[in-house]
């Protein structure tokens, strides 16, 4: 068949060979530049890491707030390189060498370079690495800055202020974040999270959330308290223990069990009856890390737990304590009561990889004569 048209199908040859070839050189040239944007940062840091050495060689000290000269052209982009190590094929920097480069943004005229970029700056990821440098430079007098950008409606923005807060891990900067928090409980997980990682001081200010009237406020705060709070705290959390809100109670649960002693089994035991599955998995574990082998008896009483959720803390708290379990286990699988026996044999196939070697003996031998059907 003759083809009338061989002179349009030519063109359309062309044209897509044209812009083929096109493509392959805009790649080409995109690998290129990019080759050699990172070789010009990796040179960059590498040099940084020369003029520490030649400083430190030549007998030279570096005093903070006092304008260095080898630290004067360091951008924001290689600061944060450097504290985050983030190339660490292009330079490693180790911990003496990112204090030393802290202090040099510290200076005053550096603080004020950076708040000012983050105030004003139309740019968002400007901004952004302007307020990571100042959480990483730890410096105090950037918190004001670093708290206003909080309230920001850009998600970002007040995303990496957060995080820029939490490198400072001060008083100050907790307040900042806990007075976000109350005021936008849908970040409360993510601060509480961030919180958790602070000096244990800020407990006193954290345990103010705990009397708020939002429950989700209340559920931050025990979460916040899980990882800080101390013995002056028990009153306050053995009275959160009978919240109305289950999350709470299951939180001050954890708190209970991490701070331990026998001053806090009474409140714990009493969770051991609540009407949520939640509470009476926390107040298991809390118990068990609290008194240790003593919380056994308590906790096998909830063999029979309608929740599985329950019932698996339960084989968790056996198996932990194994040896204080023996007899009541060996009771259960005599007893061939399904519920009970099956979670005392998985309790012992736990025990088993995990006890000490005197008790894993004993163990081995229960578990054998199971298998045996005796």
């Amino acid at each position: 068949m003759f083809n009338y048209h061989a002179d349009i199908v030519w063109v359309i040859n062309k044209v897509l060979f044209g812009a083929l070839i096109l493509t392959s050189a805009v790649i080409f040239f995109c690998a290129v530049i990019k080759n050699y944007i990172w070789e010009k940062r990796r040179q960059g840091l590498l040099k940084i890491k020369n003029d520490i050495y030649e400083m430190v060689l030549s007998g030279k000290s570096f005093t903070e707030g006092v304008r260095h000269p080898l630290f004067t052209g360091i951008t924001p982009q290689q600061f944060i390189d450097i504290e985050t190590n983030r190339s660490i094929d292009a330079a490693f920097f180790n911990d003496s060498e990112q204090q030393l480069l802290k202090g040099c943004f510290r200076e005053p005229e550096k603080i004020a370079e950076l708040n000012k970029i983050v105030e004003r700056s139309n740019d968002k990821w400007h901004r952004i690495e302007a307020m990571l440098c100042l959480g990483y430079s730890e410096a105090e007098t950037a918190i004001d800055v670093l708290s206003e950008s909080l309230s920001s409606r850009d998600e970002d923005i007040a995303y990496f202020a957060m995080i820029s807060l939490a490198q400072i891990k001060t008083m100050r900067s907790a307040k900042a974040l806990l007075g976000f928090l109350r005021k936008k409980p849908s970040n409360g997980y993510k601060i509480a999270s961030i919180l958790g990682n602070f000096p244990k001081e800020i407990a006193d200010e954290a345990v103010k959330l705990t009397d708020d009237k939002d429950p989700r406020i209340r559920i931050c705060g025990v979460t916040i308290l899980s990882k800080l709070a101390s013995r002056q705290h028990i009153a306050k959390l053995e009275k959160l223990t009978g919240d109305e809100v289950a999350e709470v109670r299951a939180g001050a649960c954890d708190c209970l069990g991490r701070i331990g002693g026998e001053g806090v089994k009474v409140a714990l035991r009493k969770r051991l009856k609540d009407d949520s599955w939640l509470v009476k998995r926390h107040a298991i574990f809390g118990l068990a890390k609290a008194i240790g082998d003593d919380a056994v008896p308590e906790v096998i009483k909830l063999i029979n737990d309608a929740s599985w959720s329950v019932l698996d803390a339960v084989k968790d708290v056996m198996a932990e304590h194994i040896k204080a379990s023996l007899p009541d286990i060996e009771k259960f699988i005599a007893g061939g009561e399904y519920i009970p026996k099956k979670y005392s044999i998985m309790a012992l196939e736990s025990a088993s990889k995990n006890a000490d070697p005197s008790v894993r003996a004993k163990v081995a031998k229960i578990l054998a004569k199971i298998d045996n059907g005796l």
